[in-house]
């Protein structure tokens, strides 16, 4: 049973209780509670094509 199918077609949130009168969830239990993103990767080193290496060096590591 997802949560979906207690929705009742009656969507009216009391503004006192925060719930809803139609099926009697919270909005965070109707919308879902937000989570951040997952953080991003770091920057991954990428090696400098040949031609470049021949001329500045491989770089530092």
């Amino acid at each position: 049973m997802s949560s979906d199918d207690l929705c009742v077609g009656i969507c009216m949130i009391d503004p006192d209780t925060g719930v809803c009168e139609g099926c009697g969830r919270t909005s965070d239990e109707i919308f879902g509670i937000p989570t951040p993103p997952p953080p991003a990767e770091p920057n991954k080193t990428v090696p400098l094509p040949e031609n470049v290496q021949a001329e500045v060096g491989a770089g530092s590591d």
